[in-house]
C-alpha cells in the first residue's frame, strides 16, 4: 500500500498500462493544477464508464449493441484482421485502407505474464471464421506474437480460407544500421518488386 492517494493512483495506473510512475505523475500534476481540465476529465471519464463497453462481435469499442465498424455494411465482411488492442484498430483505421473486419484478442499469448491459450477467447473468432475467406494475421512482430499467429494459423488450417500475415521489415526512414537480424531477415523474405 503506498503512502498517499496519489502515490497510489500512480501505482494503479502504471501497473495497469504502459504509462511509466514518471509519466503518470506528470500527467495527474497537470490535471490537478487546472481545475477545469480535471472537471472535465472526470467527467468524460464518467461518460465512458456508463456509455462505452466492448462489441460482443469484435472486442473492439461500442457505445450501441455493434461497434462501428462491425455495424458498417460497407466493409468486406468476407476478412477479418486479428489484432492484439484495440489501439492496433485506432491505427490501421487511420489509414484509411483497410476495408474489412477486425477480431481484438485483447493480449497475446505471453508466458512471461501468465497469459495462457485459456487467458485469450479464440474460440470467438474461430466462430467467426467459418463465414470468412481470408484471415489477416496483424500481431506484434515479437516472441509473443509470432507465438500468438502461429497458434491461430495451426488452428485455422482445417478452415477453408486463406491466411495471411502482415508484411514485416524496415520502417520508412529506417536505416540498415540500426536493424537487428531478424528484421533484415524478414525484410528480404518480404520484399516486393520495386515499381516508381
Amino acid at each position: 500500500m503506498k503512502n498517499n492517494l496519489i502515490e497510489e493512483i500512480v501505482y494503479e495506473i502504471s501497473k495497469n498500462t504502459s504509462l511509466t510512475q514518471k509519466t503518470t505523475q506528470r500527467l495527474l500534476n497537470n490535471l490537478i493544477k487546472d481545475q477545469d481540465i480535471f472537471n472535465n476529465f472526470i467527467k468524460n471519464l464518467d461518460t465512458l464508464k456508463a456509455q462505452v463497453s466492448m462489441c460482443c462481435i469484435c472486442n473492439y469499442y461500442k457505445i450501441d449493441k455493434k461497434c462501428i465498424i462491425c455495424s458498417d455494411e460497407s466493409r468486406d465482411q468476407n476478412i477479418i484482421c486479428v489484432v492484439s488492442n484495440q489501439l492496433n484498430v485506432d491505427n490501421i483505421e487511420k489509414n484509411n485502407q483497410y476495408k474489412g473486419l477486425y477480431h481484438v484478442l485483447d493480449s497475446e499469448i505471453n508466458l512471461n505474464k501468465n497469459v495462457s491459450l485459456n487467458d485469450i477467447d479464440f474460440e470467438s473468432l474461430f466462430k467467426r471464421l467459418s463465414k470468412s475467406k481470408e484471415l489477416i494475421l496483424a500481431l506484434n512482430a515479437t516472441f509473443e506474437g509470432e507465438l500468438t499467429a502461429n497458434y491461430i494459423y495451426h488452428e485455422t488450417k482445417k478452415l477453408n480460407i486463406n491466411v495471411t500475415r502482415i508484411a514485416k521489415g524496415i520502417p520508412m526512414g529506417g536505416s540498415l544500421d540500426y536493424m537487428d537480424e531478424l528484421t533484415l531477415i524478414d525484410a528480404f523474405k518480404n520484399r516486393k518488386k520495386y515499381e516508381v
